[in-house]
């Protein structure tokens, strides 16, 4: 949706430099095969995602080191201390929080204690930086819908917006990787952790939503090795999923709100009609009625309109409007 607007912008900005004869429907063909790169506010106003994912590489790192310092602290399944070391600080980073390795002295609890509040922090991080994105998002995609209104008029820009289709690709990319990775969880737990079909499901899902009960868990070397990627991976794919939910719900309601902020701009053919009837003591006509519109919107003010009413005034006086004959047509003559 961001890119529409865009390229109709790229598009009306070099009809200003082009011919004013060019017509508006030939603007429209060269708009849908316009391809424009979003401006260097939307960029710089992104956050930086790589500092995050150096945040996150340190975080784990360290809390690494600190549990295989405290591994006679740590009870539970135990394989090599190094891999449990690393299994324990993503089950607990990502809360799936199994319970097949736990702390069990008063120090080892406190630095749990310390490591899940950094984590959390870290993610309330991570949800700042999307609801940034959508936020801009939303900002620049309404910029783009005034401007579009200002160089080709509300009505044809509201035409445009009605065009615009919201793009569902990154969902449904979403969902297909989260079933791809779902189902490689399962083979990895029926062939390496040797478990049964329906149990190798439930712990596929339980560990992808989170939900972590432990009664199912990894329980090999090569398994938990393999759950540190997985569970990683699988936590990114889920939240990427409700980022692009939201995405698609911005689109759907900053689409809504351009249309009625444009449509605020256009008087009604049925106001027009209604103001051009000089009979009417109220108003003298359409002119009347627009300024009426433009003190309304606070475009000009009522020294300007008494001005202009004083002016119109003196026309209607001097002109006679029933004097006043449409030429003849050839048929008539």
């Amino acid at each position: 949706m961001l890119d529409h607007f865009y390229s109709i912008i790229s598009m009306t900005s070099n009809d200003e430099k082009a011919s004013k004869k060019r017509s508006i429907q030939g603007c429209k063909t060269t708009l849908v095969a316009a391809k424009c790169t979003p401006p260097d506010a939307l960029r710089a106003g992104f956050p930086d995602l790589k500092r995050l994912g150096t945040y996150f590489g340190i975080y784990l790192g360290v809390g690494t080191v600190i549990f295989y310092a405290l591994k006679n602290d740590i009870r539970g399944h135990k394989t090599i201390d190094f891999i449990d070391s690393l299994y324990l600080c993503v089950v607990t980073m990502t809360t799936v929080g199994y319970g097949d390795l736990v702390p069990h002295s008063y120090n080892a609890q406190l630095v749990c204690i310390f490591f899940i509040t950094v984590g959390m922090c870290l993610f309330g991080i991570a949800v700042k930086i999307a609801a940034k994105y959508l936020v801009v998002k939303q900002q620049m995609v309404m910029v783009n819908a005034l401007r579009m209104s200002r160089k080709i008029g509300p009505v044809e820009a509201l035409k445009e917006i009605e065009s615009v289709k919201i793009d569902y690709n990154k969902l449904k990319i979403s969902l297909i990787a989260m079933a791809g990775h779902y189902v490689i969880g399962i083979f990895v737990l029926l062939t390496i952790e040797g478990m049964d079909f329906t149990d190798a499901i439930y712990c596929a899902f339980t560990t992808m939503t989170t939900t972590g009960f432990g009664d199912e868990t990894f329980q090999e070397p090569f398994g938990r090795m393999f759950a540190v990627f997985w569970i990683s991976t699988g936590t990114s794919c889920v939240g990427q999923l409700f980022l692009y939910i939201a995405e698609i719900y911005t689109d759907i309601e900053t689409r809504k709100l351009a249309k009625q902020v444009i449509s605020n701009n256009i008087i009604a053919k049925t106001d027009l009609e209604a103001a051009d009837d000089i009979k009417d003591g109220k108003v003298y006509g359409a002119a009347d009625m627009i300024l009426y519109k433009l003190k309304e919107k606070g475009k000009i003010k009522q020294d300007d309109i008494s001005v202009a009413m004083k002016d119109l005034d003196d026309v209607i006086k001097d002109v006679d409007v029933d004097d006043v004959t449409p030429p003849k047509s050839a048929e008539e003559k």
